[in-house]
């Protein structure tokens, strides 16, 4: 029957990194059980089989699966580093958009502003005020209608 210890363990009983222990984990040399939420345990036997078969030297299946791993994680690292230089693209170009909205927000604030002036000087010129002295001075102060008479010198207030 399996003896199972942690990883911590078997690293300080066999002078193994967990980091080792890890890696062989990953390319299947040594049996680990996730069961245990807690915990992550592996079979003491695997790794006595593991040493024991390596114990006269490396083989080729231990280099290969190594090989593979290390291809693996290669490809690992090259799909991340791809999709941080799409993160990086997207997020210029979300610059971009944020800066042209601010462009576009600026030009339609002036623009309202425009409309808003247009508004007092077509009001302006439908009463006596268009050839009026105080034409100037009503569009001078921010309610210029108020100053605004009527053609039977009425009080607009608009």
């Amino acid at each position: 029957m399996a003896q199972w210890i942690s990883i911590e363990e078997a690293a300080a009983k066999y002078g193994f990194e967990t980091e080792y222990i890890w890696v062989l984990i990953e390319i299947r040399e040594i049996t680990v059980d996730y069961q245990r939420a807690d915990i992550d345990i592996i079979d003491d036997e695997s790794i006595q089989d593991f040493i024991n078969r390596n114990k006269k030297g490396i083989t080729l299946m231990y280099i290969e699966k190594l090989e593979r791993y290390c291809m693996d994680k290669s490809r690992v690292c090259s799909i991340y580093a791809s999709l941080l230089g799409k993160q990086d693209k997207e997020i210029t170009i979300y610059k971009g958009a944020k800066h042209l909205y601010d462009t576009l927000q600026g030009k339609w604030l002036k623009q309202c502003d425009r409309v808003r002036h247009l508004e007092k000087e077509l009001v302006l010129e439908q009463t006596t005020c268009r050839a009026c002295w105080l034409k100037r001075l009503c569009m001078i102060i921010s309610r210029p209608l108020e100053c605004a008479f009527t053609p039977n010198n009425q009080h607009i207030n608009i």
